[in-house]
């Protein structure tokens, strides 16, 4: 199954458009980032494409392999049953413990009021052992560290057996070390053959998946393969500040450095 967006636009309050013409296909297996500017409206993308907001212009459809066609309007149930989404991390008072936080994940398999059984605990547990954090399902969401929190967060996205998986800024607000557990967690997602979309302030982690990027500046959207795509001119424009891209062939990649002089012109 793969997503398609087709021509999307979106304005706030008949407002200017913060995006449009904006087209694209992710499938099994691929990993898509999306970056751009605070503001440019990478979130409200996102929510277009869960079917949280309605585009303006444009659709958002899952094909699947034989040519069946599913959107939010006229197949709800199959839309959402197919796609995993992760927020962004927020303050939570969740009293649940992990393991009763990641087995909601099987909510839109279940019937109304039905709790779950034993082959969704199954899975639950399963899941939980793959993201190596089995260890702490009896321990309350709340009370958990951030980076705890967001490996709890992505396998209830898993556990419901989705096709796609859609991660706004999954890395956001974590440390050095759970960053790029969330990145490795993100590759293994893509190596499952789920298809994932996610959005970054990291050029480093798009580089580092070197998969397809769609880049928001200047309300467009630049589509295309993450090393010919990132540049250090478009990084300079996207984020007002001299940026070099400098390659290690000993890791086999390529990484962002941001240098001391800013661009002219600009303010902090």
């Amino acid at each position: 199954m793969k997503l398609v967006a087709e021509n999307l636009s979106y304005a706030y309050d008949g407002g200017e458009a913060l995006w449009s013409n904006v087209s694209f296909e992710v499938n099994p297996g691929d990993i898509f980032s999306i970056m751009g500017a605070n503001g440019c409206g990478k979130s409200t993308l996102i929510r277009c494409l869960i079917g949280f907001l309605k585009p303006h212009t444009g659709s958002v459809r899952l094909v699947e392999d034989d040519g069946t066609t599913y959107d939010v309007l006229t197949n709800p149930n199959e839309f959402t049953q197919n796609i995993g989404y992760v927020p962004q991390m927020q303050n939570t008072a969740n009293i649940f413990s992990v393991r009763d936080y990641v087995v909601m994940g099987r909510a839109p398999h279940m019937g109304l009021f039905r709790k779950p059984s034993e082959k969704d605990y199954a899975l639950t547990d399963e899941i939980l052992k793959e993201m190596h954090i089995y260890e702490l399902k009896d321990r309350f969401f709340n009370t958990l560290s951030g980076g705890q929190q967001r490996q709890a967060v992505i396998a209830r996205a898993i556990v419901q057996e989705p096709k796609i998986v859609i991660l706004d800024e999954p890395a956001n607000h974590l440390d050095y070390g759970n960053q790029y557990r969330v990145v490795e967690m993100i590759q293994k997602l893509a190596e499952r053959g789920i298809a994932v979309i996610l959005t970054t302030h990291a050029p480093d982690h798009a580089l580092h998946f070197n998969k397809t990027v769609g880049i928001m500046i200047k309300h467009k959207f630049i589509v295309g393969k993450a090393d010919e795509v990132i540049t250090e001119k478009l990084l300079m424009d996207l984020y007002n500040m001299h940026v070099r891209i400098i390659e290690l062939p000993e890791m086999n990649r390529k990484i962002c450095v941001a240098e001391h002089s800013r661009k002219e012109g600009c303010c902090l």
